[in-house]
């Protein structure tokens, strides 16, 4: 569905990704992982088509018009508006599929009680299940999360992952940048492990445990060895 063809991307004489290569195909669940400044977030943008590489070719072939939905770190919400119109308004930019995936998706996430409230009325976590809303209105083949599930408790995050969950198994692909293990083993996606703008491995879940680590950087071992204690 989507591939990656030696992307290299430089910003300001900084090298910030290095021949990156890979290829996610329709119904995969894939996360970005790295220590701050590994490049993910650059790499997520150049999926989504809003950042363009300096070298190689970022390819795409949807079934459907607006296949992809983006769900940035910072909240794209509105202020003064209820979360019923925050849906309704990204409704209209995009045109949903279904009225009936809305409504499955507003009591996935357990947004019905909160439709009237205003943004800023929400709690951290509510407005993280909110920004997940609006970036998928559209239902996309594609959903890509940027550190979607910063502050937000473990309540609200059970029901965006039970939500998200449900989309993979019906066919939909996502990829998501995490530091959060909690998120890792409840979707048990594929890892892209990256490092200083470069990719060390893509290995899928089973085979985490096992993934060498002897010649990265401190930073990356550290993510494994204080988060991974339940897995290896």
């Amino acid at each position: 569905m989507l591939t990656l063809e030696n992307i290299t991307y430089k910003k300001r004489g900084q090298t910030l990704l290095s021949q990156i290569n890979g290829e996610i195909n329709r119904g995969d669940c894939v996360t970005l992982f790295g220590p701050n400044g590994a490049g993910k977030s650059t790499l997520i943008k150049i999926m989504a088509g809003l950042v363009k590489p300096s070298k190689g070719k970022r390819s795409i072939q949807p079934e459907h018009k607006n296949p992809i939905g983006y769900v940035p770190q910072q909240t794209a919400l509105f202020k003064g508006l209820t979360v019923r119109d925050q849906i309704k308004y990204y409704q209209k930019l995009t045109k949903p599929k279904s009225n009936e995936f809305i409504d499955d998706m507003i009591l996935s996430l357990g947004l019905s009680q909160i439709l009237n409230k205003r943004i800023e009325q929400l709690s951290g976590g509510m407005k993280r299940k909110v920004n997940l809303a609006v970036g998928m209105v559209h239902q996309p083949e594609l959903l890509l999360l940027d550190e979607a599930f910063v502050g937000v408790d473990l309540a609200a995050k059970h029901d965006m992952l039970t939500w998200l969950r449900k989309l993979n198994n019906q066919g939909t692909t996502i990829v998501f940048i995490t530091h959060d293990w909690y998120v890792i083993q409840h979707l048990q996606p594929t890892m892209w492990v990256l490092d200083h703008g470069v990719m060390i491995d893509q290995v899928e879940w089973d085979s985490v445990p096992y993934l060498n680590l002897n010649r990265q950087s401190q930073a990356l071992q550290k993510m494994f060895d204080v988060n991974m204690g339940s897995v290896r």
